[in-house]
């Protein structure tokens, strides 16, 4: 059974840029999400190689610090 992790946002911002899609295999440390935050872009990284599940936000969206952003098996 695999483990599934919850990648959350760092911070407060809006969706600028989502780089992979449902289904789609990533290593750890590939560039997941790109956040706007205060007019500072922040990458989104994989803390570990897996499957990306499902992905809880879209381009534009505004989201809170700690949001879900993608869940990954």
């Amino acid at each position: 059974m695999s483990a599934t992790t919850e990648i959350r946002s760092p911070a407060v911002g809006t969706i600028l840029e989502i780089l992979v899609e449902a289904g789609d295999t990533v290593t750890e440390d590939q560039e997941l999400i790109i956040i706007e935050s205060m007019k500072v872009e922040i990458p989104v990284v994989a803390p570990c190689d897996g499957t990306i599940s499902s992905i809880a936000v879209e381009p534009d969206a505004q989201v809170a610090e700690d949001a879900l952003l993608i869940t990954l098996t």
